[in-house]
């Protein structure tokens, strides 16, 4: 049997092999839409920021990027209709950005995709099963967000 760091290993291995093919499945169906898994993730951001819109910069943090790459995401969105920016009523220099009609329809249906595919992935599989792996992985990124703590500080 494998010592515990060989299983560390071979655990850390699992999860980026697993969220690689999430990546590239969402990817796939995503293009039906034109869109790419990181612009339905900047298409969700933007959601996130309810009817009043979201800052670039909530954008950016929600995606785990720099405000820079978040606007050009945000440019790249609104070049195909999907979002619009107006000028930040709180804010002379900034902007807010909300969905189109046309980009709130594609959000939806790229979400209700994602969603069938997910459910395609687990058929078959034992609930208790599913339910035990999200809590071990929810217990793993725990650990390791401890773990990192104690080593930074």
């Amino acid at each position: 049997m494998s010592d515990r760091s060989e299983l560390a290993l071979q655990l850390t291995d699992a999860i980026a092999a697993a969220r690689a093919a999430v990546q590239h499945t969402g990817d796939r169906a995503f293009r039906t839409y034109g869109l790419s898994h990181r612009a339905h993730a900047a298409l969700t951001a933007v959601d996130a920021g309810g009817p009043d819109g979201a800052r670039p910069k909530d954008v950016a943090v929600q995606l785990g990027v720099s405000r820079a790459a978040a606007t050009t995401f945000i440019q790249r969105l609104e070049s195909k209709g999907l979002v619009e920016t107006t000028p930040d009523p709180e804010d002379d220099r900034g902007v807010r950005v909300t969905l189109t009609r046309h980009g709130l329809e594609v959000l939806l249906r790229a979400g209700q995709l994602e969603r069938r595919l997910a459910a395609r992935a687990i058929e078959g599989l034992p609930a208790s099963s599913i339910v035990r792996t999200v809590h071990v992985l929810q217990e793993f990124k725990r650990r390791l967000e401890e773990k990192l703590i104690g080593v930074v500080h």
